[in-house]
C-alpha cells in the first residue's frame, strides 16, 4: 500500500516582513507633522509595540499563531496602511490648498508612494487564505478563501505544492503601484479587487496629481 505524504512545511522567514514594517515606520518618521494627522512619533510607536510580540512568538520563522498574534498582525497591518492613506490625503490637500514648495511635495509624495507599497503588500500577504501561517497547512490552504490567483496555480511544474510567500505579494503591491492593475496575480474576491483598486487609485494620484504638479511647482 502507497502512503501519501504531505509535502513539509516551508514557514516563511521573519525578516523580509520585519525589514518591510521597519522601513514603513523610519519613512513615516521623515514624513514633516503638516501632512500627518497625529505628531509623528504616535504611529512608530504603536507599530513598535504591535511588532515586538509577534517577534518574539516567531523570531526566526514564522511558525506558531494564537488568536491574539493573529489579530496584532492584522492590527499592524492596517495601522500602517490607514495611517498612510492619511498622509495621502493631507499631502494632497497641502499642494491644492497650502503654500508648500516643490521639494518638499516631491520628497513626501515619493515617502508616501514607497510606504504605501510596503503597506498594502501586508495586507494582501495577511488577507490571502488567512494569512502566511495557515497558507502553510495542506487542509487550511485547501479550505481557506484564496483571494489570489499566481501564475503557479495554473499548471506550473511543481504549483501544487507551491506556496506565495512576502515577496510575491510586495511584487503584486509593486505592480499594481505602478501599472494600475493586475499584471500576472489576479484578484478573485470582491475584498482584493476592492482594496486593489483603492491602491491604484492612490497611487494615480500620487503619481498624476502631486508628483506632476511639483514638477510644476519646481519650474
Amino acid at each position: 500500500m502507497t502512503v501519501v505524504t504531505e509535502p513539509p512545511k516551508r514557514h516563511e522567514h521573519r525578516w523580509p516582513v520585519l525589514a518591510a514594517v521597519i522601513v514603513s515606520l523610519v519613512l513615516y518618521l521623515l514624513i514633516p507633522e503638516k501632512v500627518q494627522l497625529v505628531p509623528r512619533w504616535v504611529v512608530p510607536s504603536l507599530g513598535v509595540l504591535l511588532v515586538i510580540p509577534l517577534t518574539i512568538l516567531n523570531p526566526r520563522r514564522l511558525s506558531k499563531e494564537t488568536t491574539w498574534s493573529r489579530w496584532l498582525s492584522i492590527g499592524l497591518a492596517t495601522l500602517l496602511t490607514l495611517a498612510n492613506q492619511v498622509t495621502v490625503v493631507f499631502t494632497v490637500g497641502q499642494l491644492l490648498y497650502g503654500h508648500v514648495s516643490g521639494p518638499d511635495v516631491l520628497l513626501t509624495a515619493g515617502q508616501v508612494w514607497i510606504t504605501n507599497v510596503l503597506a498594502f503588500s501586508l495586507v494582501y500577504w495577511e488577507l490571502d487564505r488567512s494569512g502566511p501561517i495557515a497558507r502553510r497547512d495542506a487542509i487550511l490552504w485547501s479550505t481557506a478563501t484564496a483571494d489570489f490567483r499566481f501564475p503557479q496555480h495554473d499548471g506550473a511544474p511543481g504549483g501544487e505544492d507551491w506556496r506565495p510567500g512576502y515577496f510575491d505579494y510586495a511584487y503584486l503591491s509593486l505592480n499594481n503601484m505602478m501599472a494600475f492593475s493586475p499584471t500576472d496575480v489576479m484578484p478573485l474576491t470582491v475584498r482584493a479587487k476592492a482594496l486593489m483598486g483603492y491602491q491604484a487609485l492612490t497611487g494615480f494620484v500620487l503619481l498624476a496629481l502631486v508628483i506632476s504638479r511639483a514638477v510644476n511647482i519646481l519650474n
